[in-house]
């Protein structure tokens, strides 16, 4: 990882860029519900914010996918991080001029939010673009390891920027996401994707869907990836509530959620090494010989089932805070590896489909996501905190089972790896 740092200034400087724009996203993630209720006292008006930063999620990746196949990756990226910028910026003028309205913030939420997207589908289209064919696997590795461990400090740092006051919070982002754009506006890109054929908008969204549907890997990972997401989420929220109806300490429900943070860390980071270090674990070599993971190639499926292992860990100690702090350290890892997998699979995609395919794939795992705390908001309001969760159990199990049995589905989960050019 250091000789690629060293080697390779494309990926330096798009890396550099990505983390700052991570950064300043997550921060701005607290600054928003902090700076609503300061401004209105209403909990109503703070959950209308919040939405407005997260509906983009659900309205944007698909025509993000089909700009940045259009336009390029380090150009899209670069332009919104400028945007965002500017659009920060002005967000702090109008604080330190007591101007700043609630509809105003409500603006600068979703306008963020879909430049956000954009961006993001950008910056999974700029890895193996700014990296060396033989690099790719490591650079999604480190970029993965960087997503992980900026979630678990930039909603730390948005909390400690906002205690200087909320102009600061929103000057720091201008100055980060300026910064980004300035980094990627000199990133060297090693090859460019030829132009498609220009199609309707919907028409190029389409061969994104069919290109996600006709790959047997990326069908069935983006399935069960948006399955395990709406389960693990829906866990999530039925913990945090069960922790706060206990009057257990904030402090401690933030340390236990951000375990899975760290395991993700651990994941992305020994991903290169994968298959050497699990060659060395004897019951990574029983799932190999029984099948589970289709001569080993195969993340996914082990992925599911140390989900539904966490799962029931996390059910029959009875949502204990060190069983559940432990459940999410192993989702977090076998979910760093996971990831790794998918977006290696993806970087493979045909070049100027390659933003198109990763837009549907984010989508559908945000989808999931999102669902999932609803249907865990309806479920435990209909029955108590063990019935929600033994539910929420026997469900990843049957998921594990399913993928496992049904066989596929288990041969398309196996990416089977084409050999990688110097």
């Amino acid at each position: 990882m250091t000789s690629l740092f060293a080697t390779n200034a494309g990926f330096r400087r798009s890396w550099t860029a990505s983390t700052l724009s991570m950064m300043g996203t997550r921060t701005l993630s607290v600054a928003y519900p902090l700076l609503a209720i300061a401004l209105t006292g209403s909990p109503s008006w703070t959950g209308w914010v919040v939405c407005a930063a997260t509906l983009p999620g659900l309205l944007c990746y698909l025509p993000a996918g089909t700009v940045v196949d259009r336009v390029g990756p380090r150009l899209v990226m670069t332009w919104c991080e400028l945007a965002k910028g500017l659009l920060m910026a002005v967000t702090c003028g109008a604080l330190l001029l007591g101007s700043l309205q609630i509809e105003h913030l409500l603006v600068v939420a979703f306008a963020e939010g879909c430049l956000t997207v954009f961006s993001s589908v950008a910056e999974i289209a700029l890895v193996p673009a700014v990296a060396r064919p033989a690099e790719v696997d490591t650079a999604l590795a480190v970029h993965e390891t960087t997503v992980h461990a900026v979630g678990l400090t930039g909603r730390s740092l948005g909390g400690v920027l906002y205690a200087y006051g909320p102009a600061m919070t929103f000057l720091a982002n201008a100055v980060a996401f300026l910064s980004a754009a300035a980094t990627l506006a000199r990133t060297p890109v090693r090859r460019t994707p030829a132009r498609p054929v220009r199609l309707s908008l919907m028409e190029e969204i389409r061969v994104g869907l069919r290109e996600i549907w006709t790959n047997d890997f990326l069908r069935s990972a983006t399935i069960l990836t948006a399955l395990i997401n709406l389960v693990v989420q829906a866990l999530t929220v039925v913990f945090v509530t069960h922790m706060t109806q206990t009057r257990e300490s904030p402090a401690l429900i933030g340390v236990i959620l951000a375990t899975a943070g760290v395991g993700g860390v651990v994941g992305a980071l020994i991903s290169p090494q994968r298959q050497r270090i699990a060659g060395k674990v004897p019951a990574y070599r029983l799932a190999e010989i029984i099948g589970l993971t289709h001569r080993g190639r195969s993340m996914l499926l082990v992925h599911t089932w140390v989900c539904a292992a966490a799962l029931l860990l996390a059910v029959t100690t009875a949502l204990s805070p060190g069983a559940f702090a432990l459940a999410l350290l192993m989702i977090g890892v076998a979910g760093g590896l996971s990831n790794v997998t998918i977006r290696t699979v993806i970087s493979r995609v045909p070049a100027d489909k390659l933003a198109r395919v990763a837009g549907v794939s984010r989508l559908v795992s945000y989808g999931g996501g999102a669902l999932g705390p609803v249907l865990a908001g309806l479920l435990y309001a209909c029955a108590d905190v063990w019935v929600t969760t033994t539910t929420l159990a026997v469900a990843m199990v049957t998921l594990a089972f399913a993928a496992t049995m049904i066989r596929p589905f288990r041969k398309g989960l196996s990416p089977g790896w084409p050999p990688q050019k110097a």
